[in-house]
């Protein structure tokens, strides 16, 4: 795609009352120069209200022998765990004096325009990863205890965990420890095992290349022996952010499908420009880019963390 070009005759109903359409092209441009991280890690809903609520259903009971002319047992499901999802607006913008039209600023207008539309995508972007930074602590699931614990509680009583007992930093057994945790931690209000397959494993860019050697590797690694690396056929993906604030810290993650993160958008990101009548005290405008959404996680299943040593 060939990037823009900010050419005065382009800006020349600047002040008219609709926005610049040329404004609004180097604005999505920039936006799609850096793609979103945080859309393959959570699950993209969108809503209508004030307020989207999501719900568990109790897992049904395991089958029982049916004889020969026997009626089935049927239940009646049972609602689980709930969680009011509330998208909150956010927002950012800077004025155009009408001397940096008239004096052909236009570079400088549209580098102002780029900037704030990276400015929208840092912000969304470092808002999910703190649903990972925050997990360990503030971040809670739909059972009002913190995102990677080792007491997430079922309504039969039951308990699962979605961390570690003890934390360990990124290596070949910690990780073959994690893999079997996520075979085996997350059961159901019956005792069902979910069965969950880890899809990606996400870190902080100080452990990029060292994930990505314990993944693919065709030999074990950090050993001298020559035996087959069997993380190679996890089927794992890695994934970095920079806005992960512990560098230690890893996480494994099923399909955003299968998971309780959510980004719940209520209004996509959009940009508007005052017109002439509000900028007519100040011989400015206004240009302003806005969205509203709300980010975290319901129930814990498949997300597993890691705080490191």
């Amino acid at each position: 795609m060939s990037a823009p070009v900010a050419l005065r005759a382009n800006f020349s109903n600047l002040y008219g009352s609709s926005m610049l359409p040329v404004l609004e092209e180097l604005f999505r441009a920039e936006i799609a120069q850096h793609p979103s991280r945080r859309s393959e890690l959570f699950r993209m809903v969108s809503t209508d209200r004030d307020i989207y609520q999501t719900a568990d259903i109790h897992d049904m009971d395991l089958f029982s022998q049916v004889s020969e002319g026997q009626e089935y047992s049927f239940v009646r499901p049972k609602q689980g765990a709930s969680k009011t999802f509330t998208p909150v607006k956010y927002g950012l913008g800077f004025s155009i004096s009408e001397e940096m039209v008239d004096d052909g600023k236009f570079d400088m207008i549209a580098l102002m325009t780029q900037k704030l539309a990276r400015s929208a995508r840092e912000s969304q972007e470092i808002n999910a990863m703190n649903v990972f930074n925050n997990g360990f602590g503030s971040e809670t699931a739909n059972d009002a205890v913190a995102l990677f614990s080792t007491s997430h509680t079922l309504p039969s009583g039951g308990t699962f965990r979605t961390r570690p007992s003890t934390y360990a930093d990124l290596s070949q057994s910690s990780l073959d420890q994690a893999l079997y945790d996520f075979e085996t931690i997350f059961v159901g209000d019956s005792g069902i095992i979910m069965n969950m397959k880890p899809k990606i494993l996400l870190v902080h860019p100080s452990n990029k290349r060292y994930a990505k050697e314990l993944i693919g590797s065709d030999l074990k690694p950090d050993t001298a022996d020559n035996n087959l690396n069997s993380l190679k056929d996890e089927g794992l993906r890695v994934v970095s952010s920079p806005h992960l604030t512990d560098t230690d810290a890893w996480f494994l993650l099923a399909d955003p499908s299968e998971t309780g993160l959510k980004i719940v958008e209520r209004k996509g990101i959009e940009t508007k420009a005052a017109g002439p009548d509000v900028g007519f005290a100040t011989d400015s405008i206004y240009y302003k880019a806005r969205y509203r959404e709300a980010i975290g996680v319901d129930n814990a299943y498949g997300i597993y963390g890691n705080q490191g040593a």
